[in-house]
């Protein structure tokens, strides 16, 4: 069997070499590296909730990481009962740790071993590529309290590098966009990992999505872009389906299950009901902007309606969806939050009423604020208005113009080569990174 059974988390399953890859990065994040192959993990086993084990600082165990293999809501219980055990014997194995009386220890098998090192060497970056995504993506639980798994800093946007331009309480929600656009472009931007710098800064729209990467430096813009590409690809055909008014076949159910699945995986956001009619519902509410759907919602179902509409970039008076997850949400917000305040603002007052927070940390998470923004959290209102907003700024990229008649921004860099216009994916990269 090539999959990983969690019967803890109603028989959830994931890839074998997903887990074996977690096993490899747990080794390398929290434990010593070259061991991973013969090192023993303790098992960690407990019934306390994730942050509450996370706050004891008990991130290197089997516990932690089969929780962030899980969909959220199993994650506030313990996953390693005795089934666990018995359901993956051809993976992992209990073992004693040091002197220990009793087996608290836990290692990879020979057989795991074996299946790992059968795989391509293209394989295995892959799927270790998709562990260190459950560790950098948004981490859901059913607790409001924080996951932290890398370390978090509080940070005051603007102390640093003032906005070039501050809009007016007059101003309109189209010049609020362009004044965050002219400020990320000139706002230097470094490229972090765990904290720490991996390449030189850079400052423009252009060059920061060219320093783009996901979730390690390794995978650049390239990597990422040729996964999400087929991706997106797949969701817009079903997309322009339910736009059509076609009913999906059962070929048509099969990809939309296959392609989501895809879609959580690469991203690091599991989710537990994956099915053809939740797909379904949450396309229908994208291409349609329905602020009153009560299809799922949250920053894995956010990118599924940001692959399903980005072909509406180029339909005139649509709107494609951008992922509202934490990273983006706190881009946009903290820099909104400065520019209102700098405007004379105190309250929201009815302007961008929508525009919702989304809880993460991580990186500088949660950044600090003055204005009371709403909770935008599974909010179909704040995924439109979020959207709508963008998209704002994504006019602004592609047609404000200099003195001289030429445009203000450099286009859009193709992975591939060349140049284009904007678009809500390449956009919606440069917020991610510019929120962590």
């Amino acid at each position: 069997m090539k999959k990983m059974i969690f019967p803890q988390a109603n028989h959830y399953q994931v890839p074998k070499a997903l887990f074996i890859g977690a096993w490899k990065v747990w080794f390398k994040r929290f434990g010593e590296h070259d061991e991973w192959r013969k090192g023993k993990m303790p098992s960690g086993q407990s019934d306390e909730k994730l942050y509450e084990i996370l706050q004891e600082g008990n991130r290197f165990t089997v516990e932690v990481a089969a929780r962030l293999m899980v969909p959220w809501s199993f994650r506030d219980q313990s996953q390693l009962g005795r089934a666990f055990f018995l359901m993956n014997p051809d993976i992992i194995r209990r073992t004693k740790l040091a002197d220990e009386e009793q087996a608290n220890g836990v290692r990879l098998t020979d057989q795991a071993l074996d299946y790992w090192d059968s795989l391509t060497f293209l394989e295995q970056d892959m799927f270790t590529a998709y562990a260190e995504a459950r560790i950098q993506a948004d981490i859901e639980s059913p607790s409001s309290d924080p996951i932290i798994i890398d370390d978090a800093g509080i940070e005051v946007i603007g102390e640093d590098i003032y906005p070039p331009v501050i809009p007016s309480k007059e101003s309109s929600d189209e010049e609020f966009a362009s004044a965050v656009v002219a400020w990320i472009d000139e706002d230097p931007f470094t490229p972090m990992y765990q904290r720490e710098a991996v390449a030189d800064s850079v400052s423009s729209w252009h060059d920061r999505l060219e320093a783009f990467f996901w979730p390690k430096p390794r995978n650049g813009l390239m990597q990422v872009s040729h996964s999400a590409d087929a991706l997106m690809y797949r969701a817009a055909l079903l997309a322009k389906g339910i736009e059509d008014g076609l009913d999906w076949n059962d070929e048509d159910k099969e990809l939309a299950v296959k392609t989501a699945e895809e879609i959580f995986l690469q991203s690091g956001v599991p989710q537990k009901e994956a099915t053809w009619q939740n797909i379904h519902a949450v396309m229908k509410a994208a291409i349609n902007k329905d602020t009153d759907s009560n299809a799922k919602m949250n920053s894995g179902w956010s990118l599924i309606a940001s692959f399903a509409t980005h072909w509406l970039n180029r339909e005139e008076g649509r709107t494609p969806m951008v992922c509202w997850n934490s990273r983006v949400a706190t881009s946009i917000l903290s820099r909104l939050d400065f520019l209102m305040v700098e405007a004379g603002y105190e309250h929201l007052d009815n302007r961008f009423e929508h525009l919702g927070t989304i809880p993460g940390w991580g990186g500088t998470r949660p950044r600090e604020m003055t204005i009371q923004w709403p909770e935008g959290y599974r909010s179909w209102k704040t995924q439109i208005a979020a959207s709508e907003f963008v998209y704002k700024m994504i006019h602004c990229l592609n047609s404000e113009t200099k003195s001289d008649g030429s445009l203000k921004y450099e286009q859009m860099p193709i992975p591939t080569g060349g140049r284009a216009p904007w678009t809500m994916q390449g956009v919606q990269l440069v917020l991610f990174s510019d929120g962590y």
